[in-house]
C-alpha cells in the first residue's frame, strides 16, 4: 500500500532548509530576501509541483480526505499503471492542499483476491472512497457488494460492471471502440481482403475485450469485400503472438495458413501491439494495415513508420484524474454528479496526428 499526497511547505522547508516563513516571503513577494535565496525556493517550489491554494480552507483545519486506488498490473497492458498514477498525481497536484490524500494498492491481473484483501485492508483503516480498475468480474462482484454494504462512495475506472447502478463508472465505451476500428479498417481495405484478429488470453476474465470484438464483428459485416478470419484466442506471451502473426501472414515461399496470402489487415486485441508490429516490419509486409488501440511508448516508433496504421486511443490518465476528482468533490464540496457514466472520448491516432500526442 502506497500513500501519494502532496508535499507539505512545511516539508519543503526542511527538504531545502530553508524556513517556512522565508518561503511566504518568496511567495507572497514580500521582505527582504536575497536573490540566491529567492532561487533556491523558487526552484524548490517548482521541482516539487508547490501552487499555492489560497482556498485550502481544509488543510487549515487539518481535514484530510482519502481515497483509495486498488487496481492492477498486466502483463498484456504493462502501460495502464504508469498512465493511471500520472492521473492521480495530477489530481492531488490539484486537490492536495484542499486535504487529499490517496491510498494506492495494485497487484497482478491474474491474481485478483489479492486486490480483495487490499480493499478490506484499506476498510479497517477507515477508508469508505475508492477508484477500482478490477481484473476479474467475479472477485469485483464480491469486492462491490462489500462496499455497497458498507454504502461506501465507488467509481470503477475503465471497466464497468452493470449491476452496481450506484457506481460510478469513468472509461471509454468499448462496443463502440471495436466498431470504430472496424469503419477504419473497411475504409482502408476498399480493394478488399481478410482481416485476421489476435485475442489476449485475458478475455476470460475482462468482457470489455468481447466487446470490443463484438464491435467490430458487427460494423465490419458492413463491408462486404472484407472477410473476417476466425478470432485466435487465448495469446499471451510474446513468442506465442509471434508464432501466430506469422502463421496467418506466411513468411517467404512459405504459407502456413489456408489463405493467408490474402490477409490484409489485422485487428489486434493482444494489447502487444509492438510485439505484432515487429514482425510486420521484419517481414517487410507494409501490404497489411494494422489496428489496435492505447498509445503508450513501445509503439511510438511503429506509429511513425506506418507500421501501425492506426491506433484507437483513450486518455486512460484523464479518467484516472477525473474518477479522483469526481470523487473528492463529493466528499469535500457534497458535489455529486447525476451522469453516472462519464466516456472517455476516443482518439485515431496515426503517423500524421502522433505529433499532438507525444
Amino acid at each position: 500500500m502506497e500513500k501519494i499526497s502532496r508535499m507539505t511547505l512545511e516539508e519543503i522547508a526542511k527538504q531545502i532548509g530553508i524556513s517556512r516563513t522565508t518561503i511566504y516571503k518568496v511567495m507572497g513577494n514580500k521582505g527582504n530576501v536575497s536573490e540566491e535565496t529567492r532561487r533556491i525556493v523558487e526552484d524548490a517550489l517548482e521541482r516539487y509541483h508547490y501552487v499555492q491554494n489560497r482556498n485550502a480552507r481544509n488543510l487549515a483545519m487539518n481535514r484530510h480526505y482519502t481515497i483509495a486506488y486498488v487496481g492492477f498490473q498486466s502483463k498484456s497492458a504493462n502501460y495502464f499503471s504508469g498512465e493511471v498514477r500520472r492521473g492521480i498525481q495530477r489530481a492531488v497536484k490539484e486537490f492536495g492542499d484542499d486535504g487529499l490524500m490517496m491510498l494506492v494498492s495494485e497487484f497482478d491481473a491474474e491474481n485478483p483476491q489479492e486486490q480483495k484483501q487490499a480493499v478490506e485492508r484499506m476498510l479497517e483503516r477507515g477508508v469508505r472512497s475508492f477508484v477500482l480498475a478490477c481484473s476479474h468480474r467475479e472477485v469485483a462482484g464480491e469486492i462491490l457488494r462489500e462496499l455497497e454494504e458498507r454504502k461506501c462512495r465507488i467509481v470503477l475506472l475503465s471497466r464497468d460492471y452493470d449491476k452496481n447502478a450506484d457506481a460510478y463508472y469513468v472509461g471509454v465505451d468499448y462496443y463502440q471502440s471495436g466498431r470504430l476500428a472496424a469503419e477504419l479498417m473497411g475504409k482502408m481495405l476498399s480493394g478488399g481482403g481478410q482481416v485476421f484478429v489476435p485475442v489476449t488470453q485475458e478475455y476470460k476474465t475482462n468482457h470489455d475485450i468481447l466487446a470490443r470484438l463484438r464491435g467490430f464483428q458487427d460494423k465490419i459485416s458492413e463491408y462486404p469485400q472484407v472477410s473476417l478470419l476466425p478470432a485466435v484466442y487465448g495469446l499471451m506471451e510474446e513468442e506465442d503472438i509471434r508464432k501466430q502473426v506469422m502463421d496467418w501472414i506466411g513468411s517467404g515461399e512459405t504459407v502456413l495458413a489456408a489463405g493467408s496470402d490474402c490477409v490484409k489487415g489485422i485487428f489486434d486485441l493482444t494489447y502487444r501491439l509492438d510485439v505484432v508490429a515487429g514482425v510486420l516490419r521484419r517481414q517487410g509486409r507494409t501490404d497489411i494495415r494494422l489496428i489496435g488501440f492505447d498509445l503508450f511508448e513501445e509503439i511510438r516508433e511503429y506509429v511513425e513508420d506506418s507500421s501501425i496504421d492506426a491506433v484507437i486511443y483513450q486518455d486512460l490518465s484523464w479518467q484516472a484524474y477525473f474518477a479522483v476528482k469526481v470523487l473528492f468533490e463529493e466528499m469535500c464540496y457534497g458535489r455529486r454528479l447525476e451522469e453516472r457514466k462519464r466516456y472517455s472520448k476516443l482518439e485515431v491516432i496515426m503517423r500524421e496526428n502522433l505529433h499532438y500526442f507525444v
